[in-house]
């Protein structure tokens, strides 16, 4: 099979938020061919309309990232018509918050569920693909100089999705911080094991930012969410720039992506003063359960 003039681009939880900014910006640099899969097959629609609309091509899928077979389903039918991969972006996710001891526990397994299991099952099922497509690069390369400048552009490369959570897990966000510290954990395993293989790997931690992870999230207690919708809602950062820069890393070769200047600070005094920062996260979580009482008192 003659290679395809276009880069192909699977792209999960694509039908909102960042997963739709991942798939507008890989429209609008062009040469991409776009999977854009979701659990919701009209949101991945509405995407792919987009993508459509900014001159790009692509498909939808619905699909469960937890589920293996899927995965596997999407391979082998991928793999009939393209003979490459040349990105992976691990994104789809869900949040919920509770507190250790509290909260459904199907909920706590399903955030690890979708978050860490099926982010591993992407990187399972596609890694072997992403192998062989740059020893396919390679070798092209080798004997085809023009198809080496086209492709030699962007090695195969996978984008898994993290979170500053993962670094600085704040109270009653333990089943998603645990969840995205299982991905940094993974990928940077990954990145020393691809790495000779000629795959880039790189994690993503952004900050706050607007999302429908918030609405279609579950909180146990009303102070959980109205701190989560302050935080999004201060945010300087939005899910164009978080894309662009995850993107431009994984370009680069870079294994982290923080975003968001207040993501920066944080992720940088964990690493000096560790101790001191989670005192400081948990005398501000004491005053918030303070104020939390004291107007359900009053109320």
């Amino acid at each position: 099979m003659p290679p395809s003039p276009l880069r192909l681009a699977i792209v999960t939880g694509a039908g909102s938020g960042l997963g739709r900014e991942f798939c507008r910006q890989l429209a609008k640099a062009a040469g991409w061919h776009i999977v854009c899969v979701d659990i919701t097959l009209a949101d991945a629609e509405q995407t792919l309309a987009e993508v459509q609309q900014l001159g790009a091509a692509g498909d939808v899928v619905e699909l469960d990232v937890a589920d293996a077979d899927a995965w596997l389903a999407l391979r082998r039918r991928l793999q009939r018509d393209w003979p490459r991969l040349d990105l992976l972006v691990n994104n789809a996710g869900v949040c919920m918050s509770a507190e250790v001891g509290d909260g459904d526990f199907s909920v706590w397994r399903r955030v690890i569920e979708v978050n860490y299991l099926g982010l591993l099952t992407g990187c399972q099922v596609m890694t072997p693909w992403l192998k062989a497509s740059a020893l396919l690069a390679e070798n092209s390369a080798i004997s085809n100089s023009r198809l080496a400048t086209r492709h030699s552009q962007l090695p195969p490369a996978i984008i898994n999705i993290a979170s500053i959570t993962a670094f600085t897990p704040a109270p009653a966000m333990g089943a998603y911080a645990s969840s995205k510290a299982g991905v940094v954990a993974l990928t940077e395993a990954m990145y020393a094991e691809l790495r000779p293989h000629g795959v880039h790997v790189t994690v993503v931690a952004p900050g706050f930012f607007r999302t429908r992870l918030l609405e279609r999230g579950t909180f146990t207690l009303r102070r959980h969410r109205a701190q989560a919708e302050y935080l999004t809602r201060s945010a300087r950062i939005d899910a164009a720039s978080v894309a662009r820069e995850s993107l431009a890393a994984s370009r680069h070769g870079r294994l982290y992506v923080i975003t968001g200047r207040r993501a920066r600070w944080l992720w940088r005094i964990k690493r000096l003063a560790p101790r001191i920062l989670f005192r400081i996260i948990a005398r501000r979580y004491q005053r918030i359960i303070i104020r939390a009482e004291d107007n359900a008192a009053s109320d």
